[in-house]
């Protein structure tokens, strides 16, 4: 077993409340400017960083390694696996399309625009 530290949890807990100060300047901006190719790069790296510390605080929380050994390393493996997809998907959105901004936005907007169409 590692040995117990006191200040690990505090540290998390910095890092976690750090990253949502992060992200929270960064959708004012998206909101208030719509998109720019910078603030599209930082929310693809700030936004599944963020959600990435989120679910491992939530395995670790209801899947501890002492009891379940196997399936917790297994999940831990999963949720890199899939943070670093997100963070992939949010640069080739980015680079390659129209950025995260406006395609939300276009997610956003798609019931109307199919409503219009209909009529």
């Amino acid at each position: 077993m590692p040995e117990a530290n006191r200040l690990k949890g505090s540290y998390h807990w910095m890092n976690e409340r750090a990253v949502s100060l992060i992200s929270l300047p960064l959708l004012a901006t998206a909101f208030i400017y719509g998109a720019h190719p910078i603030n599209d790069m930082l929310m693809g790296i700030v936004l599944p960083v963020q959600v990435y510390m989120s679910f491992d605080q939530v395995l670790t929380d209801y899947f501890h390694a002492r009891r379940w050994p196997i399936i917790s390393r297994v999940l831990k493996y999963a949720l890199v696996g899939m943070a670093g997809l997100a963070i992939f998907g949010a640069w080739r959105i980015n680079t390659t399309d129209v950025g995260i901004t406006n395609y939300c936005s276009r997610l956003w907007n798609a019931n109307k625009k199919k409503e219009k169409e209909e009529q």
